[in-house]
């Protein structure tokens, strides 16, 4: 299940299919197909994704009065499609995407799913189509929910790390400093059936650290003339409770509660480290989440 939206150009435009091609060869990141009538964006930090297709002209006499039977308006032949059940940050990345395409290149939009006309080509204020997708996004998902066993995370939460991991690369361009910037992972637990978020940290080295439900930390040490390592889950209130005191308040692009251990302060708490006392397993906790594998509501 999917939201679909086609694109027009008025026919005094000069505009043609091959302008929005090349437009989305130059600017569309993250294209992974490699045909040269789609364009497959998937963003590797995120997991955000969604597709736009080049179809072939209509030519049966039933598609042309559906497509093409416009005074003003010629079809271009572009469609792009971005799926239902999904966490609302796929939202918040595609549409800003979707709208400075359309303004770049003055198109207009068949929305079939729009409440107010579902049959002209129109063009849409900005974030019209993030909320409208939104809205049907909440609804069918919670439509859905108990049919496909849907998992949920609260939306705050998500947000946060959609957020965080959008700047993930930049952030670690960026870093003068030589410090581990680490991903997110989602897993959920084996007793609750809960989704939480989770980040590692290996060997006390220095780290920007987010908010997170748990640290997942990586231990290597001598005892009694014998190298041990040992991994596994630590709650993020654990780590700042015991080693809050070695981080520094870490300001960037406004991604709340980043906390940032230097090198010094990681040489200095090496030994505190490694007696955190490790809460479970990362077998014992639970099983990774894919980061489009939740929805943000869910049935009263």
């Amino acid at each position: 299940m999917s939201y679909d939206l086609y694109l027009y150009k008025k026919k005094n435009k000069n505009i043609t299919e091959n302008d929005i091609a090349d437009y989305l060869n130059k600017n569309l990141p993250f294209n992974k197909s490699e045909s040269d009538r789609q364009w497959d964006y998937e963003n590797p930090e995120t997991g955000v994704y969604f597709m736009i297709d080049w179809n072939e002209p209509n030519t049966e006499k039933e598609d042309l009065e559906a497509w093409d039977s416009f005074d003003n308006f010629e079809y271009l032949n572009f469609s792009l499609s971005i799926n239902f059940f999904r966490p609302t940050y796929f939202g918040m990345e595609i549409f800003p995407i979707i709208e400075t395409m359309i303004k770049k290149l003055d198109l207009y939009i068949l929305n079939s799913q729009d409440e107010i006309d579902s049959e002209n080509p129109l063009k849409f204020n900005d974030g019209y189509l993030q909320d409208q997708w939104t809205r049907h996004n909440n609804k069918v998902s919670i439509d859905h929910f108990n049919e496909l066993e849907f998992k949920y995370m609260p939306l705050e939460k998500s947000n946060y790390m959609w957020w965080y991991l959008l700047h993930h690369s930049e952030m670690e361009q960026e870093m003068k400093e030589d410090i581990f910037i680490p991903r997110f992972f989602v897993v959920e637990n084996h007793e609750d059936y809960q989704l939480y978020t989770a980040c590692v940290w290996t060997n006390n080295l220095p780290i920007v650290l987010p908010k997170v439900d748990y640290v997942i930390i990586r231990k290597k040490y001598t005892k009694f003339f014998k190298s041990i390592e040992e991994d596994g889950f630590v709650a993020y209130e654990t780590v700042i409770k015991e080693l809050g005191n070695f981080f520094d308040d870490f300001d960037y692009l406004s991604i709340p509660d980043l906390k940032i251990l230097r090198q010094q302060n990681a040489d200095r708490m090496a030994n505190k480290f490694n007696s955190l006392k490790i809460f479970k397993s990362i077998e014992d906790f639970g099983v990774s989440v894919g980061k489009d594998g939740f929805v943000n509501v869910r049935p009263e």
